[in-house]
């Protein structure tokens, strides 16, 4: 597998678990959790996916930058 096979796929995986993660958000909405959910565990699974949300902070290595490097790795091996 290509790096670029892996980036694609690890995007794909991502994705995936954006939609559940709004699931799981829709499932906890209007109940007695929703906050502690959303503070807590739903808050630190979305910032270990990418910058492109609206938390304070994030993670030091996000899912995107990983498939970033490995975009760019495969690149450099082209060249």
């Amino acid at each position: 597998m290509s790096n670029y096979e892996r980036a694609e796929r690890l995007s794909e995986i991502k994705e995936q678990m954006l939609e559940l993660l709004r699931a799981a958000r829709g499932i906890v909405r209007g109940t007695s959790e929703e906050d502690r959910a959303g503070a807590y565990w739903l808050a630190h699974l979305r910032v270990a996916l990418d910058s492109d949300h609206s938390y304070l902070g994030g993670s030091m290595c996000t899912m995107q930058e990983t498939i970033e490097a490995l975009e760019a790795a495969d690149e450099e091996e082209v060249a």
